[in-house]
């Protein structure tokens, strides 16, 4: 006998349950640019990018008999993939482009991961609550929209 795989959550679902993990470890934050912060500031950052990607799988679905798969690929692929379609590509591309929620999430991440050398006359700017606060919400406004040309069509 063949067992079949059996979708238990649905993208939309996984995606929304990653953005409220990212809300709630948001409220804990204190950027004091401790270790244990910068993991939960990481933490965030990694949710935010998972509730992308599944929130990709969840556009996918809709749109998948006009495009190849995009399972194997890492969430800012997907969306580039995904900006190729007519219809939901402005709302997309605005995204990627420099300055758009894409390009906040990964210079974020870059500045947790990177080293911050003392000696240098240029400082790092470190990440703050600003910044991902702005980016949760721009994360809100973009799939609300995204959801809502989905119901139209």
């Amino acid at each position: 006998m063949e067992s079949k795989f059996k979708k238990l959550v649905e993208f939309k679902e996984l995606s929304n349950l990653y953005i409220d993990l990212s809300e709630d470890i948001l409220k804990n934050l204190i950027f004091d640019s401790s270790v244990k912060d910068k993991q939960n500031q990481l933490l965030f950052i990694n949710c935010i990018e998972n509730s992308i990607s599944y929130l990709a799988d969840h556009i996918y679905d809709s749109f998948s008999n006009q495009m190849e798969s995009i399972n194997h690929l890492n969430f800012k692929n997907k969306w580039i993939k995904l900006s190729k379609l007519e219809t939901i590509k402005n709302v997309i591309q605005k995204e990627l482009d420099h300055d758009g929620m894409i390009d906040m999430i990964e210079d974020s991440k870059m500045r947790i991961l990177s080293i911050n050398i003392d000696n240098l006359i240029s400082t790092n700017k470190e990440n703050d609550l600003k910044k991902f606060s702005l980016i949760l919400n721009k994360y809100k406004t973009f799939s609300e929209l995204l959801r809502k040309i989905l119901d139209e069509c």
